[in-house]
């Protein structure tokens, strides 16, 4: 991200220091994406080649807790990266001075903010607003998440980080413009 052919962000001019803590922020968690959504996808292959709905239903059910904890790790894994979708998401949207360093966490604003800039296209953000609300039932209405609520939000972030991904990746070539 500091390569000399990298355009300084906007934050850069008024704020060098936080816009460094910003970038390093942002190398992490994109350093770290392809390690998680490997794991994401190693615990999904335990439900079947094509990650089969019926065999995640039932071991969604099921009272075993080896069965359980291969359905948490579906459901960890996708709270992880959906976590570094809107960190991302906000880190740029600061650096590009299009999010304030201390507005309210708002992962909806923030995706739409990134489709305005031109950085997402309307239907990835889309998909990923759905992936934000499925999200949002499985971690704060867990109690009447289902099995097939997980398991749309599982293949939602699988299609849809790599187009992400580049797209974010385009987006810190640019210097973080909000004129992509």
């Amino acid at each position: 991200m500091n390569a000399p052919t990298t355009p300084p962000s906007p934050l850069e001019a008024r704020d060098p220091s936080h816009a460094r803590v910003l970038k390093a922020k942002i190398l992490e968690r994109i350093t770290d994406l392809s390690r998680h959504l490997g794991a994401l996808r190693v615990a999904m292959s335990e439900f079947g080649e094509d990650f089969e709905l019926e065999v995640f239903r039932a071991a969604y059910k099921s009272q075993e807790p080896q069965e359980l904890n291969r359905v948490k790790a579906v459901e960890r894994g996708v709270d992880l990266l959906y976590n570094y979708i809107a960190e991302l998401a906000a880190f740029g949207l600061q650096l590009a001075e299009l999010r304030g360093r201390h507005d309210d966490t708002n992962a909806h604003r923030d995706l739409e903010a990134m489709r305005r800039a031109g950085v997402l296209s309307g239907e990835l953000t889309k998909r990923l607003q759905r992936l934000r609300g499925l999200r949002r039932l499985l971690v704060h209405e867990y109690t009447t998440a289902t099995a097939e609520q997980v398991h749309e939000s599982a293949e939602i972030l699988i299609a849809n980080l790599p187009a992400f991904s580049e797209a974010y990746r385009e987006w810190i070539k640019s210097g973080f413009s909000s004129e992509l």
